[in-house]
């Protein structure tokens, strides 16, 4: 299965503390038997290849949605807490290192992801996520972006689907916490699927 940061760390980090903590969330067998996708999208090249097989995405759909979510939302919580610390990566993410930002929305965006990710096509019974992969508009994936606080590019023209429309419902609940970084895009993301689909849909 897919693994986040799976190319490496590098060392542009601010202090040494950082790393050690990444490689330590890395290295659990419970983190990363929860297969999160919140981390997978950004971070995971091997994911990234994995999209190009409908076989292989399915089974790592079907891996990410059968765990122990209230575990790993728990986990998840926990990881975003402390990533934050003085003693941890406090310092990488006041200087915006991009890689302790991404670990950070993944983590506080991981509910979101399992509910949208695991979402199925009533039609097809497939997941939604994988027809938006695999769509003749690339701009259908763009929209899992939104948790991580990822705006929609001016030129999405997404497939006006019940998929999308559970999809977007998932992440309006998500957007009402200011906390979450879907927070600050839901609004023009949903004005822009509006503008494409009608503000009924």
């Amino acid at each position: 299965l897919p693994r986040p940061f799976d190319t490496g760390l590098g060392n542009n980090f601010t202090t040494s503390s950082c790393p050690v903590f990444f490689k330590d969330f890395l290295n659990d067998d419970t983190f990363n038997s929860c297969v999160p996708l919140s981390l997978l999208l950004q971070t995971s090249t091997s994911f990234f290849n994995v999209q190009r097989s409908p076989v292989r995405l399915a089974q790592t759909l079907a891996a990410s949605c059968s765990v122990n979510f209230s575990g790993c939302s728990t986990l998840m919580a926990s990881l975003a807490r402390q990533i934050q610390s003085p003693e941890n990566c406090a310092p990488d993410l006041a200087n915006q290192n991009p890689m302790a930002m991404q670990a950070y929305d993944g983590f506080v965006a991981y509910q979101s992801l399992y509910h949208a990710g695991c979402l199925l096509n009533t039609d097809t019974g497939g997941y939604c996520f994988s027809d938006a992969i695999n769509a003749t508009s690339p701009t259908d994936s763009y929209i899992y972006y939104l948790p991580l606080g990822v705006s929609l590019p001016g030129t999405t023209a997404p497939s006006c689907s019940n998929c999308l429309r559970n999809t977007m419902s998932v992440f309006a609940s998500a957007a009402t916490n200011r906390s979450q970084p879907v927070a600050g895009v839901y609004a023009q993301a949903a004005s822009m699927i509006d503008g494409t689909c009608g503000a009924t849909f």
